[in-house]
């Protein structure tokens, strides 16, 4: 089960990624300066898992980034990737519900709330989850390290 809810977290992590140029779209200077580019990413993100589009994923998630599950088990992009790869990870809806941004230099920190359905080996692991993804700016692009993933218990 904790496995379960580690993948399930990873997929949301993988944060809260449409195509590598969707990517490069998003990271462009927008208007509403970084922050709106973060939001954006953390949409598209979320259209990404939906889709299983790894190509997305690894525009924006960088290689050392780590996964924190709800479970508190520790995985890395690889063992992610590869969950994924796999099938045992699938997302049939992924909805950002709410995010708040704060960016200090090259650091941008995302908090979130979000709501999927979701399976992980044939197991239903829909629910909400509240996340904290960790980007920094390398030469101009935004790329995730860091992720935290908690389900929100049901009341």
């Amino acid at each position: 089960m904790k496995r379960v809810i580690s993948t399930a977290v990873l997929a949301i992590a993988v944060t809260s990624l449409a195509s590598v140029q969707l990517s490069a779209a998003a990271q462009k200077p927008a208007s509403g300066g970084d922050e709106q580019v973060i939001t954006q990413l953390e949409q598209d993100w979320g259209v990404a898992l939906a889709k299983n589009d790894q190509a997305w994923i690894d525009g924006v998630v960088s290689p050392e980034w780590m996964l924190t599950g709800a479970d508190g088990v520790l995985m890395t992009k690889a063992e992610t990737d590869a969950e994924m790869k796999a099938g045992a990870m699938k997302f049939e809806s992924f909805h950002l519900d709410s995010l708040m941004v704060h960016v200090d230099g090259g650091t941008a920190v995302a908090f979130g709330l979000e709501t999927e359905k979701s399976s992980y080996k044939g197991e239903d692991t829909s629910g909400q989850y509240r996340f904290t993804d960790v980007f920094v700016k390398r030469n101009g692009t935004w790329k995730a390290i860091a992720t935290q993933v908690t389900k929100v218990a049901k009341h």
